[in-house]
């Protein structure tokens, strides 16, 4: 589902590229591959430059796919430009070539830390060295890495006491023995990093087992950051929050004049397309990712790797331009900076993720701090 919802966002943006004149005065057109494991992202990024001719790759949405594929891609000597995947391995490997737009899941635990230190904290009446705080993560590379890093951050920076610490695989179909064992570590704080289907096991059976924190805190466009969350559990998915893109709410005037109107074209083309007023993450992410590279591809003038290198290391885009209201800085290694990468914390209130932080960015505030009992979030 959220590959799908990635590959909508990416046709939504090549077609307003193409609205504005193109890519480098030339139509942008897609060749599709469908990966639906590590072996085949390598086997269709490896037909897509060897079949194809594609000379740029992008994808993958995956934690568990973008590393074969971009692998595959870079012993083709073609450019790998990653959207959304957060596995902070993909960067690290002297791949020339790759290059990610999202920040990764170090990053995603920083700001998941810094939303609870920030905002939850003092909400919940405690200091940031007095809240319990329990992580509970899928264990792919996606969900270790960010929950890895916020560990770390809620330990060393704010002094948190951590109470539990549990993985599982994102297929299993029982959580309660986890559940049970979160009862009996009482935590004030769930962090829990999950994939589509076991985010919305957890919750059916968390209120099964009345299990009762004061808030729940994830990360990504998985999980709890996805539509099918609310399409689940309507009014009764009330409460958790999920770092994203944003959400209705956000005030599109805080972005710099450029990043309002390409915000604005991007939203009324997604509303185009699927009726809804609001992108997913999914969307976002991807249609996100195409914007920035059309800027990249606008100043190199060309898609040879070298030139197309040089240019993405001369980036430097202010917070504000991009959709998202993103910006662009490269590393060395081909990561944007966390910095240049705006995100949001978006909660679910009433069948919709709403954006309700950072509070001067949108016009909705959080609700229902602490949870409280299940019936009680209406």
């Amino acid at each position: 589902a959220e590959g799908k919802r990635h590959l909508e966002g990416y046709e939504i943006v090549r077609d307003l590229i193409t609205e504005r004149g193109g890519v480098m005065g030339k139509k942008l057109t897609f060749v599709v591959g469908d990966a639906v494991d590590p072996t085949v992202a390598a086997s269709e990024a490896t037909r897509l430059a060897t079949r194809e001719g594609v000379k740029i790759i992008t994808g993958t949405f995956s934690s568990t796919l973008c590393g074969a594929a971009s692998e595959a891609a870079a012993r083709q000597n073609v450019i790998y430009w990653e959207t959304s995947c957060v596995d902070p391995r993909l960067t690290k490997r002297g791949l020339k070539n790759v290059y990610r737009t999202e920040i990764d899941g170090t990053g995603f635990g920083w700001y998941n830390i810094e939303f609870i230190a920030k905002h939850l904290a003092h909400r919940l009446g405690k200091k940031t060295n007095e809240l319990k705080i329990a992580y509970l993560s899928e264990d792919s590379s996606y969900g270790q890495s960010v929950t890895e890093s916020a560990r770390q951050r809620a330990k060393q920076e704010f002094g948190m006491e951590e109470v539990a610490a549990e993985y599982y695989t994102f297929t299993t179909n029982d959580l309660t023995p986890v559940i049970l064992k979160l009862k009996n570590a009482n935590p004030d704080i769930l962090h829990h990093i999950a994939r589509n289907q076991d985010a919305i096991l957890f919750w059916r059976q968390a209120r099964e087992q009345n299990f009762q924190v004061k808030a729940v805190v994830h990360a990504g466009a998985t999980g709890y950051g996805s539509p099918d969350f609310g399409k689940a559990f309507g009014n009764d998915g009330n409460g958790p929050f999920a770092l994203l893109e944003p959400g209705p709410g956000l005030i599109i005037e805080k972005f710099r004049p450029e990043g309002q109107q390409i915000e604005r074209a991007f939203r009324a083309a997604v509303k185009a397309r699927t009726g809804s007023d609001v992108p997913t993450g999914g969307h976002q992410l991807a249609g996100g990712g195409v914007w920035v590279l059309k800027l990249v591809l606008d100043a190199a003038k060309s898609d040879d790797p070298d030139k197309f290198r040089a240019a993405v290391m001369a980036m430097d885009v202010p917070v504000g331009s991009a959709i998202n209201g993103w910006g662009l800085k490269f590393d060395e290694n081909g990561q944007n900076t966390n910095a240049r990468v705006q995100h949001y914390m978006l909660q679910w209130q009433n069948g919709q993720l709403v954006t309700v932080w950072p509070e001067e960015f949108t016009t909705n505030r959080a609700k229902w701090i602490p949870l409280g009992a299940w019936d009680a979030r209406k």
